[in-house]
C-alpha cells in the first residue's frame, strides 16, 4: 500500500511541476517563456501518461494474481 502512495505521489508531483511551469511560478530570466510553457505541457502529459500506465499495470497484475490463485485451487 505504501508503494502505491509513493508512486502516485511522484506522478502527481510531475503534474504539479508542469502546472507550475505553465503558470510561470517556476521561471527564470535565462529561460524563454515559450520554452517554459512547452516543458510544462510535456511534464503534464508525461505525468498523466505515467499515472494511466501505472493504473493499468496494477489492474493487469491484480488480474494475473487472481487468475493464478484460481488455477492453484
Amino acid at each position: 500500500m505504501l508503494m502505491h502512495i509513493i508512486n502516485y505521489s511522484i506522478r502527481v508531483l510531475i503534474l504539479l511541476v508542469g502546472i507550475l511551469l505553465i503558470s510561470g511560478v517556476l521561471s527564470s530570466e535565462q529561460w524563454d517563456d515559450t520554452f517554459l510553457k512547452v516543458m510544462g505541457v510535456v511534464f503534464i502529459l508525461f505525468g498523466i501518461y505515467r499515472i494511466v500506465l501505472y493504473k493499468t499495470q496494477t489492474k493487469r497484475y491484480r488480474y494475473y494474481v487472481e487468475e493464478q490463485d484460481e488455477e492453484d485451487n
